[in-house]
């Protein structure tokens, strides 16, 4: 019966140990969860406004490029000629505007500046 007895008090303070053990180590883990997701959605958030930010600067970029290329055009279709590196510059700028899916710009303005002579 003593035996018995003694196996209970032992039982006893296990699990009162046991207990206690996960009260020590479940509280950091469950803190350290809650951190670890906090900050994965304020990565998510910035993620997100970086990408809006992108996508408005992508924006201003093509409008920048149209208005570039369209004084270009104005200015040496006007002159009558064209040195090649600039329209080899207006070529790779109109295929980057083209790129970001605009088209507002003709194609035959690029095709008007690639016929103009190099020289005047």
């Amino acid at each position: 019966m003593e035996q018995l007895l003694t196996a209970g008090n032992v039982a006893k303070a296990l699990s009162a140990i046991l207990a206690l053990l996960a009260l020590v180590l479940v509280r950091p883990i469950r803190a350290a969860y809650r951190h670890h997701k906090q900050e994965r959605k304020e990565q998510q958030d910035f993620r997100r406004e970086v990408l809006a930010e992108l996508k408005e600067i992508r924006s201003d970029m093509g409008d920048l490029q149209y208005e570039s290329l369209a004084q270009a055009h104005d200015f040496y279709t006007s002159q009558g000629w064209c040195p090649s590196a600039t329209k080899e510059q207006l070529i790779n700028m109109h295929k980057s505007y083209i790129a970001k899916g605009r088209n507002h710009l003709s194609v035959h303005y690029e095709q008007e500046i690639i016929n103009l002579p190099e020289h005047p």
